[in-house]
């Protein structure tokens, strides 16, 4: 069973973008044809084919539209989803219905059009507000762009979160600085900021091993991430998440709660991954990877799961340590040990905690403040 009781949320891929971004390494494709209704038929199969093969923890708390660039969807094929999802499983009251949007996608009918569908929160991929900046992230939109989706979005009534990358190559913390208030002055009250990581295969990879381009050194990273703990903190959005930060609890994105609190979870679409209960067993589910093969699986399978696999104990308990360390609220041990019957160690829990990189108030296990970038090997050394 997953680590919590009820929460339980649906994620769907939309693998398709109008341009694929130098560091970006998930599952798309360009888009190149059509409105890609093939796919939505698929995708509303694999929500029946999932309703009859796992036990759902309850009705849905979140659905997530994910990619991929899904605002390239049309606002009649996400109330389709939206529909599909209530009828097998139901939703809480007052769910999270959350898509991605980029900010060249979201006019002001546009944005109504998914208010209408049902969307209720846009996290949109804003990624920077100085146009220099966005044309080396090989980013389609403006600065000016992304204010007016931000602005559109609030007039539809939908809350709204914004993703921003930081560390580029050249980015000193002066400019990060300056970077970061532009973005603060938006009054979000939800902020996510990531590192540039550069990945293999990536474009920003390639140019990497070809030795044209040159990562931030490690330091400057540290120094970037501790300049903005203190300056959303200060602006009173304070991380919740190593990543993410939210103006209070309400404002916090309950469908990556999920995640990161080890619930159960479908995913649908291409590639997309889901945690789920399966004849009593914690299950790792792979949908197949290529939009062609995922239709096809729909189809000859009637759901589109590929690879299918039980979580082993240890499995399960160090997701669960790798993902609730992440959160400033920390990982309830005691929750733990009565799901899985798994105890810490006792000797390298206190080693941690003596070292200053570990905290446990109660039953809540925390990471102190200068393990946040540390915490895979944190885990690695407390469980091991």
């Amino acid at each position: 069973m997953g680590l919590n009781a009820t929460p339980f949320g649906l994620y769907v891929h939309w693998p398709y973008c109008t341009r694929l971004c130098p560091y970006c390494d998930f599952n798309i494709y360009r888009n190149r044809n059509g409105d890609h209704d093939d796919l939505l038929h698929a995708i509303l199969g694999d929500i029946e084919g999932h309703g009859r093969r796992i036990t759902a923890p309850g009705p849905l708390q979140s659905l997530s539209f994910g990619g991929g660039t899904p605002s390239l969807m049309r606002p009649e094929q996400i109330a389709a989803v939206i529909k599909a999802a209530e009828r097998v499983f139901g939703f809480v009251d007052n769910p999270e219905i959350s898509l991605e949007a980029n900010p060249d996608a979201l006019s002001e009918d546009r944005c109504q059009g998914f208010a209408s569908a049902g969307i209720n929160r846009l996290s949109i991929g804003v990624q920077s507000l100085d146009d220099q900046e966005l044309k080396f992230l090989g980013r389609d939109h403006s600065a000016e762009e992304a204010r007016n989706a931000i602005k559109a979005a609030r007039n539809a009534g939908m809350r709204i979160s914004a993703d921003f990358i930081y560390d580029l190559p050249d980015q000193s913390e002066t400019i990060w600085g300056q970077r970061l208030e532009a973005a603060l002055e938006l009054d979000l009250e939800h902020y996510s900021f990531y590192a540039l990581t550069i990945e293999p295969g990536t474009a920003f990879g390639v140019q990497v091993k070809k030795g044209r381009m040159v990562p931030a050194p490690e330091e400057r990273s540290a120094a970037l991430y501790d300049l903005t703990q203190e300056h959303t903190k200060a602006a009173g959005v304070g991380a919740y998440e190593v990543s993410n930060h939210a103006r209070n609890i309400a404002g916090q994105s309950r469908h990556n709660l999920i995640y990161w609190q080890s619930g159960d979870w479908i995913g649908v679409g291409p590639g997309a991954h889901g945690r789920a209960t399966i004849n009593g067993q914690r299950m790792e589910l792979v949908a197949a990877r290529h939009p062609g093969d995922y239709n096809a699986t729909v189809q000859t399978r009637g759901w589109g799961i590929a690879t299918k696999d039980t979580l082993s104990p240890k499995e399960i308990v160090m997701e669960a340590f790798s993902m609730g360390l992440r959160l400033r609220a920390g990982l309830d041990l005691a929750r733990l040990q009565k799901r899985t019957g798994f105890a810490v160690p006792k000797h390298n829990l206190q080693n941690l905690i003596n070292d200053g990189w570990l905290e446990v108030d109660q039953s809540m296990l925390r990471v102190q403040p200068k393990g946040w970038a540390l915490i895979d090997r944190l885990v690695l050394e407390l469980l091991t």
